[in-house]
């Protein structure tokens, strides 16, 4: 989620390089975070992953991981090092809640940290949450050391950590060329729940669930219920479904494709269909992803 302009190196070989990378995020896989875009390794107008797919968008130069909303960024989410290095370069201070590019045309930089290492090659940790930044320029870091926390900062649309790789000639590396991860990340993940939002009244957008606010306890009879997902991977014709326990219309059902990884899809009930409901549950290939009381 980070624009820039295109650089071809970035589906070159990469290098014989002497740096390998560990993780930058700790976590799950497909219930803390999700790797929702890759470098675009196309040279022209389309999109290209590292493996031939679509999960990235034209000219984007690194790899985002998602965490599921602003709740849990709230929570304070550890960006790490992903290999030994200094610091080159920080910044701070900035909004870290934006879902979008930025406000009536204004584009603020995002916070960040930029690592050197042995090698000469760089490592750029990019939308840090404001006042998180632990470390200083200059400062020697291991790799697995907290840097900062994921956030929403500079031109980002939800919160996620932008990781970018680049060579000692500043050309963008894709960190998924051969034998550049110690353990790499999945590229697919089977559909599960991040998180599940139940609103006490409609939810008119995707920035609603992005920055959701306490779930309801109690849902007005007059009022419509509002019911949204935070949803990682899952392949095309993936069934996902919402049971309304003890309601007069107890289920949805709706297909969820297996693209984008990071998917908000929601719905609004009026208030005939959800009477009576006491536990809202959601479920695919059979079992329980998620679930929520009502008092």
């Amino acid at each position: 989620m980070l624009p820039g302009c295109r650089d071809p190196a970035a589906s070159e070989p990469v290098p014989d390089l002497r740096v390998r990378f560990v993780l930058p995020v700790g976590g799950v896989p497909g219930r803390d975070w999700v790797i929702n875009n890759y470098v675009d390794r196309d040279q022209g107008p389309g999109v290209r992953d590292y493996r031939g797919g679509r999960k990235s968008y034209n000219r984007h130069q690194g790899t985002d991981w998602d965490v599921p909303n602003f709740r849990w960024m709230d929570r304070g989410f550890p960006v790490l090092a992903a290999a030994d290095g200094r610091v080159t370069a920080v910044h701070d201070g900035e909004f870290d809640r934006n879902v979008s590019c930025g406000f009536l045309g204004i584009l603020k930089p995002p916070n960040l940290v930029e690592l050197t290492h042995a090698d000469g090659t760089r490592s750029r940790y990019v939308h840090l949450r404001r006042g998180s930044v632990r470390v200083g320029v200059g400062q020697s870091v291991a790799a697995g050391e907290a840097l900062g926390e994921i956030g929403s900062s500079g031109c980002s649309t939800a919160p996620h950590l932008h990781f970018e790789v680049r060579g000692l000639d500043g050309a963008i590396l894709d960190p998924f060329q051969p034998n550049l991860w110690t353990d790499p990340p999945p590229y697919e993940n089977a559909l599960t729940v991040m998180d599940l939002v139940v609103r006490n009244g409609p939810i008119e957008s995707e920035d609603i669930l992005k920055d959701p606010p306490p779930n309801a306890q109690r849902i007005s009879p007059h009022q419509t219920l509002g019911i949204g997902l935070s949803l990682a991977g899952g392949f095309p014709g993936d069934q996902i479904e919402v049971l309304l326990e003890g309601a007069v219309d107890p289920g949805i059902l709706t297909v969820i494709p297996g693209e984008p990884p990071h998917a908000y899809p929601f719905w609004n009930l009026p208030p005939p269909r959800h009477h009576g409901t006491r536990r809202i549950v959601v479920r695919a290939r059979g079992e329980v992803l998620a679930s929520h009381e009502l008092r």
